[in-house]
């Protein structure tokens, strides 16, 4: 071990004097390179995340009083060290409109089974069995329930759930996503608008369903749809259940659909119980808080380079739901290179933003706020570098669009001048993703050069949406390496004369 430290600690001070004098960090010294490199420890990080995922932030849902305390928190720290508003409208904070919705209790699931002239009860356990959803309304319904493939009614792509079944009054199962499972950017493009979770909701709603069972078992914070209708998310054991003496696989069903794009909707001859009590705040106000560090350059400084990650988690519902993976990870990284870069010294000739953005958790709003109202052309970004969930493993990895590959090859650079970690990069041809769940692809989409940063190689289980995305399942160590492979790419970026990249 004292080898390896020994290494790369030759290996550094061969590497700076050659580095810092070829150019590509601009006019910036060695001692200011150095001091950028080794500006955030691992105690910085730490402390950063546990302060994140206390329960004082109540789980940082947008809207709620958890939320606005992690701002201003964040807002506090760009303050401190010297970084600038980027908009002029409230200080850090980028306001806009978000209802949301709390979740008081744990709900309920039931089922229940014919028996001969009887009928058994099971019942499930939160958690273990279900998560309530905030897109649930409040209330009880017992009703039968009937599988209703991935939910969806799309006739013009000759796809319906619905056809053919009877669900008015009735509880509907619905699995993740779309049928289409391809890469066919002309077909992505026909299911994009299906994919979206809240079109489970709205086709049932149509249907005349009072209820629902998301084939999904994960926790999301979506506000409510309708103040009457119940949504919770089950585990495959409850689904198997219901499909017990139906004579279905259910495994077998999914694949059928996948496979013949056919649905495959049945009813299963069973009652359910549902049951939540969820309040709604349609009222709901949130931000992003977006901090900059100007370009010194007047022919570079509306240049943008971005570091984004979503600030904000799930809240209460009704226990803490920390969310330190997702995302006070991202959010630590952030501020770790805006911090280095600010107390370092190191000047950049391009601006230099940090967006923490709100609402992620709710479908990309934060981001697309801040697409929207940006006050330069679009190809004034140079890159976005999004960041979520980047805390575990012992390596990188780094993926775009081709006509952006520079960007990577930049990236690569750096770790190799001054981390030495093992990383792959990938970038693939343009086109519209099937599941764009991630602050990242609102750039994306608008053909604004975006890459994606993690880390991978991690042991074990990632624990999402669920109150254990504690501290528990962090790796401090790799997430200062981050830093630094970030703090000096961005030097890199926003010193070059110029940057190689295909437009769309």
């Amino acid at each position: 071990m004292k080898f390896i430290i020994f290494l790369r600690l030759f290996l550094l001070a061969i590497t700076v004097p050659a580095v810092a004098a070829s150019g590509n960090y601009g006019n910036n010294d060695r001692d200011a390179l150095i001091q950028a490199l080794h500006a955030v420890s691992e105690d910085d990080i730490s402390s950063w995340m546990h302060t994140l995922t206390s329960p004082e932030m109540r789980g940082r849902l947008s809207g709620d009083t958890g939320y606005d305390k992690a701002a201003k928190w964040a807002a506090g720290k760009f303050d401190s060290w010297g970084l600038e508003p980027f908009f002029s409208e409230k200080g850090y904070f980028q306001e806009f409109d978000q209802p949301y919705t709390l979740i008081h209790d744990k709900g309920q699931l039931d089922l229940h089974i014919p028996a001969n002239n009887d009928t058994i009860t099971k019942s499930y356990n939160y958690g273990e069995h279900y998560w309530p959803w905030g897109i649930s309304g409040s209330g009880k319904v017992r009703a039968e329930v009937v599988y209703a493939g991935h939910g969806l009614s799309a006739p013009e792509l000759g796809y319906d759930d619905y056809e053919g079944v009877d669900v008015e009054g009735k509880i509907v199962i619905t699995e993740l996503g779309i049928p289409y499972e391809g890469n066919d950017p002309d077909t992505l493009s026909m299911w994009q608008p299906y994919v979206d979770h809240s079109n489970k909701v709205r086709f049932a709603l149509e249907n005349g369903a009072v209820g629902l069972i998301f084939a999904y078992h994960v926790a999301s914070p979506r506000p409510t749809a309708d103040p009457d209708f119940i949504f919770l998310a089950a585990s495959d054991e409850v689904i198997e259940d219901l499909f017990a003496g139906t004579g279905k696989d259910l495994e077998k069903v999914r694949e059928g659909i996948r496979t013949t794009m056919s649905p495959s909707s049945f009813s299963t001859g069973k009652e359910a119980t549902l049951a939540l009590t969820a309040g709604y705040h349609p009222e709901g106000r949130t931000s992003n808080v977006v901090a900059m560090i100007e370009g010194r350059d007047p022919d570079l400084k509306d240049e943008f380079i971005i570091i984004g990650a979503h600030l904000d988690h799930l809240g209460m519902m009704p226990v803490l739901f920390p969310g330190a993976l997702d995302n006070a990870s991202g959010c630590a990284l952030a501020l770790g290179v805006a911090r280095a870069l600010a107390v370092s010294g190191v000047e950049l000739r391009r601006s230099l933003i940090i967006v923490l953005f709100g609402a992620e958790e709710v479908g990309l709003v934060g981001a697309r706020q801040f697409v929207d109202r940006f006050p330069y052309p679009a190809e004034n970004i140079k890159v976005m570098i999004n960041l979520d969930m980047v805390g575990r493993g012992n390596s990188f990895f780094a993926v775009t669009a081709d006509p952006w590959a520079e960007l990577l090859d930049i990236l690569e650079e750096n770790n190799d001048r001054w981390v030495h970690r093992q990383m792959m990069t990938r970038s693939s041809p343009w086109q519209m993703p099937m599941r764009p769940r991630t602050d990242g692809m609102v750039f994306y989409m608008e053909k604004i050069p975006a890459v994606t940063f993690g880390t991978r190689g991690a042991e074990g289980p990632t624990l999402y949406h669920v109150p254990e995305d504690t501290m528990d399942q962090i790796d401090i160590e790799i997430m200062r390496d981050v830093v630094k492979v970030l703090t000096m790419s961005v030097a890199d970026i926003g010193n070059r004369e110029s940057i190689r990249l295909d437009t769309l």
